[in-house]
């Protein structure tokens, strides 16, 4: 099939088996599918709306206990991970809803990935052992029957970790708040599935990917192209979609610009201290947003724009001014709003490394007990994943709504380009919602009535285009401090003390 419009769509299958055995061939009767996916989910869900002008009823009791062989095609992709096969990989029927429109019933089948369904089903109680990454592997595989993708970033350190009637998808969440990756050693995991299979990854990997597609914002109605421009005289139906693709069709920033959230939650600054119960000593350690140096070569403005322009160039910058605010010269990170405690207990083993002593392990070529474990890296698990998802999630964010595109999904990198509301001929494209965003959700919308693919997005980013100027003053105050009111005022028989006179 070629493709002729934006959005375009097939969908060749979409069969329901009931749980008697039936198969019942539902594609042609569809109205409107919507399927989900996003960052913090751990499945695919969605829901599919049907005519029954086919006698449903009679063809099988439709109870919640159906599964579904979807399959979703855009015309010209031919590349698998670019298409919604699941005739193998299945979906669960969970819900069924019945409504009436014009004398004519419309079912609405809710579903969720089968690996969502096995997690319900599926409570863990075993010792793991290993590094993360691994353990997440064995249970996806084993334990969850997943037969899908995987994309697994390897993590640091031999842990163990002990579960008791826990849920796999409990269970590798927990995963994600410990794990530290092998290649850039942070704590920023993130399990999830898209459209091309799970995720067990850090966002520094997903930024690495750099970005997969370009929007770019234009006037209503505008067209590609002026019809009457000779150039554009025979041009391409291909060219024309393709631009149509780009186009963004309705854009929201959000309002998630909120430093003081950001402040308390120790996005900004933190103080932890670990205590040492088998060392019998502790340990202070601050973290500072403007002071982590790190943040250029681990964030977003790093590794998704490292292959545009010369070597090493940075688009973007951290999200806040570094100005003094007070006479004391402290920035917005220099403050401490919150500090966190927590035990820790080590040992050194024979090579002078520092190991995890609640674990120890009998070594029988030995004839004694070992300690092999890894500890936690309290500073970066806890310190530094917070700030980055904190930033994260109160940075830059926008929702967009677009013409359909199965080449991205969640966890991807895009770049925006937003247009600024004033004229500036110099650059028209806002300093703050511009480059590469982070994909954190995507609605698919496929409405078989206007035979149209949509796709609304959440996208977000912890940077900004430029660094903001420096200011060479700190926060107005006045110079005298006002009168103080105490119980002579109160409680004696002088009248408008605290008004002027």
């Amino acid at each position: 099939m070629k493709l002729t419009q934006a959005g375009q769509f097939d969908i060749p299958e979409c069969t329901l088996i009931t749980s008697t055995g039936n198969i019942v061939p539902v594609q042609e009767s569809i109205l409107e599918l919507t399927l989900y996916e996003g960052i913090y989910e751990n499945s695919l869900y969605g829901e599919v709306q049907i005519l029954n002008d086919i006698a449903l009823s009679n063809k099988g009791p439709f109870i919640g206990q159906e599964y579904m062989k979807l399959v979703v095609l855009t015309p010209t992709l031919k590349d698998s991970t670019h298409q919604l096969m699941f005739n193998e990989n299945v979906f669960h029927v969970t819900k069924v809803g019945r409504t009436e429109a014009s004398g004519v019933e419309i079912l609405t089948l809710e579903f969720y990935s089968t690996e969502s369904i096995h997690n319900q089903r599926t409570l863990l109680s075993r010792a793991f052992k290993g590094e993360y990454h691994k353990m997440v592997e064995d249970i996806l595989r084993k334990d969850l029957k997943c037969r899908k993708r995987l994309y697994i970033e390897k993590t640091n350190d031999i842990k163990e970790h002990i579960s008791n009637n826990v849920h796999p998808f409990d269970l590798i969440k927990s995963f994600t708040t410990q794990s530290t990756a092998k290649t850039h050693g942070l704590s920023s995991y993130v399990f999830y599935e898209n459209l091309r299979g799970y995720h067990f990854r850090s966002l520094q990997s997903l930024y690495a990917e750099g970005s997969r597609f370009t929007y770019v914002q234009t006037d209503a109605n505008t067209t590609p192209g002026d019809p009457s421009d000779p150039r554009i005289t025979g041009m391409k139906t291909d060219d024309i979609i393709s631009v149509e693709m780009t186009k963004i069709l309705g854009v929201k920033v959000l309002d998630n610009n909120d430093v003081a959230t950001t402040f308390g939650a120790g996005g900004l600054s933190s103080r932890l201290i670990t205590h040492d119960i088998v060392q019998k000593k502790f340990n202070v350690n601050t973290y500072n947003y403007l002071d982590d140096t790190s943040l250029v070569e681990q964030g977003l403005q790093k590794y998704a724009t490292r292959n545009a322009g010369p070597a090493g160039k940075i688009k973007d910058a951290p999200l806040y001014n570094k100005s003094k605010l007070d006479e004391e010269g402290n920035r917005i990170s220099d403050f401490i709003p919150i500090q966190y405690l927590a035990p820790v207990t080590t040992v050194k083993n024979k090579e002078e490394v520092y190991k995890n002593s609640q674990y120890e392990v009998y070594n029988g070529d030995l004839g004694e007990t070992e300690f092999i474990f890894d500890p936690v890296k309290i500073e970066t698990t806890l310190q530094k994943r917070r700030s980055l998802f904190a930033n994260l999630e109160t940075g830059i964010s926008i929702e967009l709504w677009v013409n359909g595109n199965t080449t991205f999904g969640a966890g991807d990198i895009i770049s925006v380009n937003i247009k600024k509301k004033s004229d500036d001929n110099d650059d028209p494209i806002d300093d703050f919602v511009r480059n590469e965003f982070l994909v954190k959700s995507v609605k698919h919308v496929f409405n078989r009535i206007n035979k149209k693919h949509y796709m609304y997005l959440v996208v977000t980013k912890d940077s900004k285009h430029k660094e903001l100027e420096v200011a060479d003053h700190v926060e107005p105050k006045p110079f005298i401090a006002q009168p103080l009111y105490d119980d002579d005022n109160f409680y004696g028989d002088e009248t408008g003390y605290d008004e002027d006179g």
